[in-house]
């Protein structure tokens, strides 16, 4: 079958998280044609897994000195509130806030508490010290200070199906292992991508004038397939655990020695039990460690920071996120977000969830494209448009009584 003449795109993204939504957002509103391709569901990596958190640079702040990357993030949560708020681009107010706040707690011991003194000097959104009365329930009997700190904790599911909504008409969802192709230039740069369409095979060519490489640990591969230098990204894996049951809300840190050892956040789930989230350091020095031995770490620590917490009943279940990053010497987190340009390809990656505006702006000052805001819209109403991922905690097949050892079926 012979494919029509190539469709001009000005800019093409590939991979739908919360990256390549928000570029293709900006690059909507900047009047360039843009189209997003997505191989799976929308955010189905980094973005569905994390735990929502807008943060301003806590775990920097928590070793008390300035940093570069304490300097980088901490504007974000106020340039968040103000697009959660419909105050600026993108719009995203109807996104689900899990919390306006975080909590922050210190286990015995000076590191800890001297942690919770760096965040009052390190952060622009300080943390202010929580009365007992207005402590979360769990929070209430804790013997030690508890502060609140004004960083908001988003349903990252609802933030995708926001701007998936808005964005329908310009993301395609496409077959990335037989209909999907990359033509280049002798320059290096992207002439063509190819596609067939997923239900109906019909092809259809795309000439885009930049393509933008948004697909977190789904980059490396999209590199290998336009004959990009390898190892340009490295892979920092985390072991979360999940639990559901008759849990209090709860959205906030428990520091130990100088760092946010456990993170937790709550949401609810599709029977509308209530589903903590739990990250932190234990996530990462859980890596590695099997399910059972990891879940029961998991309840052992939560209790030392929460003794009076009550999980009878409490179910548990884990997953294994792997957070995509740019390459840096020696392996340790960047500073910031990061971004790779290949003759017309953008490589990028946001590092962290709050992050992707400041990786969005460094997008759109290196489109040098001229706008067509009266251009006639890209019309492929008859193309498949990709899901919205489900949550970890949905996807789950067994759960885990610890109080019992038991495995319980969805």
């Amino acid at each position: 079958m012979t494919a029509p003449s190539p469709l001009p795109v000005d800019v093409l993204v590939l991979g739908g998280g919360a990256s390549g939504l928000w570029i293709l957002d900006a690059m909507h509103r900047a009047g360039h044609r843009a189209l997003l391709l997505e191989a799976g569901s929308l955010g189905q990596g980094q973005t569905i897994a994390s735990q929502g958190i807008i943060h301003g640079g806590l775990k920097y702040a928590l070793r008390l000195g300035p940093s570069r990357s304490a300097r980088t993030i901490r504007d974000m949560p106020l340039r968040w509130r103000r697009a959660l708020g419909g105050e600026m681009a993108p719009d995203l107010a109807g996104t689900l806030l899990r919390s306006d706040y975080c909590c922050l707690w210190a286990m015995p011991g000076i590191r800890s508490r001297i942690g919770l003194l760096g965040a009052r000097f390190g952060l622009r959104t300080k943390p202010l010290p929580m009365p007992v009365e207005a402590r979360p329930e769990p929070l209430r009997s804790w013997d030690g200070p508890v502060a609140r700190i004004d960083e908001q904790v988003i349903e990252p599911q609802s933030m995708l199906s926001l701007l998936a909504s808005q964005h329908r008409d310009r993301c395609l969802k496409i077959d990335l292992e037989s209909g999907f192709e990359f033509s280049m230039r002798t320059d290096g740069s992207v002439e063509l991508v190819r596609l067939l369409n997923p239900e109906t095979s019909e092809p259809l060519d795309l000439q885009p004038a930049h393509v933008v490489l948004a697909a977190g640990a789904g980059n490396e591969h999209l590199r290998s397939l336009l004959g990009l230098p390898g190892q340009a990204m490295q892979r920092r894996p985390l072991h979360m655990v999940v639990a559901r049951g008759s849990l209090p809300k709860l959205n906030g840190h428990c520091i130990r020695n100088g760092a946010p050892w456990l993170t937790i956040t709550s949401t609810a789930d599709c029977a509308d039990r209530v589903v903590w989230q739990i990250g932190g350091t234990i996530a990462e020095e859980c890596v590695g460690r099997d399910r059972s031995e990891t879940i029961q770490r998991a309840r052992d620590c939560i209790l030392q920071a929460l003794p009076e917490l009550d999980l009878s009943g409490v179910q548990f279940g884990s997953y294994v996120s792997d957070r995509a990053e740019a390459s840096t010497d020696g392996g340790a987190r960047p500073d910031g977000p990061a971004m790779l340009v290949d003759a017309n390809v953008l490589t990028t990656w946001p590092t962290k969830l709050a992050l992707v505006p400041m990786l969005c702006d460094a997008v759109d000052e290196a489109i040098e494209v001229a706008s067509h805001p009266d251009a006639t819209p890209i019309d492929l109403h008859e193309w498949p448009r990709p899901s919205v991922a489900l949550p970890p905690w949905e996807r789950e097949e067994t759960w885990t009584d610890v109080l019992s050892a038991t495995v319980v079926s969805t």
